[in-house]
């Protein structure tokens, strides 16, 4: 069994507001932080509390997690961990470490830890973005009695990283694609920008996106170039489309674009894509991706259909405008496939036909107010 521990003790001095019963969604922070833990199947969700603990421990348990008061609070982040760390049930494996003004973390990456962890429960789990660690690690029952018998003084960092040489007992630093396990809520400026962050959590920024390229496309710069041309290009006619009065989710179709070909060196690579991307927690763009080969366009457009359409306007890193000529020079080259080709191009056509009756202008027009 995994427990939770989130510290939210402290006075929210920096902030000048209290941070742990800040609105965030449709929650307040602490409640999007437990609610975040629930989702992930822990059960044992232990908050401690100082400042303001009166206001804080009602919301905590209507939450469904447990309050625990630490007196002294004001003595530090130390001393709430190590309070915390005492007030854990016996008998758990490990416990997650997050701060309540860390809210912006995807449940996808609690249990990408926790599925490492089960790889060796021994060890400190602790995710990074793009090399720098972040929260929550997942620290191991055998490191207990060493918060809990530590003095006020000491560092957490260093009892985690005091292992020796024992190679098992070595933390281990998990890479995920989630920009929230480095963001806090520390200042109106942190607030913010985790708030923005919050409202698209299930949508990967394009920090997130060119995290997954970096990874997945190594070595493969021709792709890398197409996939950004495509991006630029679904975000010139996204935008286009919304001046005209459509509300398109412009960082959906940029994540859609900038990862459409994240698999494209296998069989299948749109539906190899897809399911990949699903996996790691986001499905609305794992839906374009799935699709970008072969759809059945809706009636209205959306993210989907515009990046289908960015894709076939791109040959490798140019735009291309005469697309058809493609798509017939190319059906000509694999006549067993003329027939797949050629369905291709209708549905393409028929996309490009609403953009310009949308937007009220042909493409050349749309594109010749950019630089590409």
């Amino acid at each position: 069994m995994l427990a939770a521990l989130i510290p939210a003790a402290g006075l929210s001095s920096r902030m000048g507001q209290y941070k742990p019963l800040l609105p965030l969604g449709d929650a307040t922070m602490i409640g999007t932080v437990i609610g975040r833990f629930q989702q992930a199947g822990i059960q044992e969700i232990l908050v401690v509390t100082g400042h303001n603990h009166h206001h804080l421990a009602p919301a905590v348990e209507a939450a469904g997690a447990r309050p625990l008061f630490n007196p002294d609070y004001a003595l530090g982040m130390f001393s709430s961990i190590r309070t915390g760390v005492a007030g854990l049930p016996k008998g758990i494996a490990g416990f997650f470490l997050l701060p309540a003004d860390i809210p912006a973390i995807r449940t996808a990456t609690i249990l990408r830890i926790q599925e490492k962890f089960e790889e060796n429960k021994t060890a400190v789990i602790i995710p990074t973005f793009k090399g720098e660690t972040g929260h929550p690690p997942l620290i191991p029952a055998r490191l207990i009695s060493a918060i809990t018998d530590a003095d006020l003084c000491s560092n957490l960092r260093q009892i985690l990283f005091s292992n020796g040489v024992d190679i098992h007992k070595q933390p281990v630093q998990l890479p995920v694609y989630d920009q929230g396990i480095l963001m806090d809520a520390d200042t109106p400026k942190g607030y913010a920008q985790v708030k923005e962050k919050y409202a698209s959590l299930d949508v990967p920024n394009e920090a997130e996106c060119q995290a997954i390229i970096d990874d997945e496309l190594t070595d493969m710069p021709h792709i890398k170039a197409h996939v950004q041309k495509v991006s630029d290009i679904a975000l010139i006619l996204a935008r286009a489309l919304n001046q005209k009065g459509t509300t398109l989710n412009t960082r959906l179709i940029q994540a859609g674009a900038l990862l459409h070909d994240i698999k494209r060196t296998e069989k299948h690579h749109a539906q190899a894509g897809g399911r990949w991307i699903r996996n790691l927690g986001f499905p609305n763009v794992a839906d374009i991706v799935g699709a970008h080969m072969d759809l059945v366009p809706g009636t209205e457009l959306d993210a989907v259909q515009l990046v289908y359409f960015a894709d076939k306007l791109c040959q490798g890193d140019r735009l291309c405008l005469n697309y058809p000529d493609r798509f017939y020079q190319k059906a000509r080259q694999v006549p067993h496939a003329k027939k797949k080709i050629l369905r291709r191009l209708e549905i393409a056509q028929r996309i490009h036909a609403k953009i310009e009756s949308v937007a009220g202008q042909s493409l050349r027009m749309i594109f010749g107010q950019h630089s590409l």
